[in-house]
């Protein structure tokens, strides 16, 4: 090291420390440079080190460490550019494909909705459900991961619905014994005639226990009813029998176009809920 090395005389501004460089021009002797840094050359961070090629050679992977590194929003920050941080960091991490990219509208979103004889999905609810988990910014695995439990929690509720049904008719065939299919034609014809047609329909939708109580109660209501129109021979109005029934529900069935018949035709859904709903009165009668 030159003995002028930071003196006035050699142009350095007084204080500056040059590093030692050794007389073949080669690195700097690195135990010369720590000692040059005073205390900072204590520092423990320098001790992995065993010469300046060493320490170079760190100091050029940490940079590019910190260049790829993610740094997470200071606390300090307003609510509005903390979530401009947090979005630009989520948008990172997706573009280097560490977490899943959303689709790029609700409409992007592949659910798997059950394809079944019967089944009608619920487009309204799953155009909902898609909206709210883009706007949630849930991934596609994810989103299908939460209707799928959505689909086997329906698939539940219904099991259990239809088990506490069964559960009811096993309960008023006990009480009613013989007579439970006169009980039940009479609960059947009144609800008809002061509920209307879809009357079954709405006592079907009610928990059983309640379904239950209106039933047993329109049956007392029902039975003068049946006894005037079993003596007469008479149907009542907006009431059908059984043969009734079948009749429809045949004429239907063999009917070539009869819209039921063909999938593609537009009345088909519609004819189809007027068969499910006759099926349904067929069952309820028996």
């Amino acid at each position: 090291m030159s003995e002028e090395a930071g003196s006035p005389e050699s142009g350095g501004s007084a204080g500056e420390v040059s590093a030692p460089v050794s007389s073949e021009g080669s690195a700097p002797d690195w135990g010369t440079l720590k000692s040059s840094l005073g205390e900072l050359g204590n520092d423990k961070s320098l001790e992995s080190y065993k010469d300046f090629t060493g320490f170079a050679k760190s100091h050029i992977e940490l940079q590019k460490m910190i260049g790829n590194s993610i740094r997470l929003p200071k606390k300090d920050l307003s609510p509005e550019d903390r979530q401009k941080s947090v979005s630009d960091l989520t948008a990172r991490l997706r573009q280097e494909g560490i977490i899943e990219s959303i689709p790029e509208s609700p409409d992007g979103y592949e659910l798997p909705v059950p394809e079944m004889e019967g089944f009608k999905p619920n487009e309204k609810l799953i155009a909902g459900f898609k909206d709210a988990a883009h706007k949630a910014g849930i991934s596609q695995s994810k989103a299908t991961e939460l209707f799928n439990w959505y689909l086997n929690h329906q698939e539940e509720v219904a099991t259990n619905s239809q088990v506490e049904f069964e559960n009811m008719k096993a309960s008023m065939k006990k009480e009613f014994g013989g007579l439970y299919p006169r009980k039940i034609e009479a609960a059947r014809r009144a609800v008809a005639k002061y509920m209307g047609i879809d009357g079954d329909g709405i006592i079907s939708s009610l928990p059983p226990a309640v379904g239950r109580k209106l039933v047993m109660a329109f049956a007392e209501i029902g039975d003068p009813m049946l006894e005037e129109g079993l003596i007469l021979g008479e149907t009542i109005q907006g009431v059908e029998s059984k043969e009734q029934i079948r009749d429809k529900m045949e004429a239907m069935m063999f009917d070539k176009n009869n819209p039921l018949m063909d999938l593609s035709h537009p009345g088909h859904n519609k004819a189809l809920e007027e068969y499910t709903k006759l099926n349904r009165m067929l069952s309820a009668m028996k």
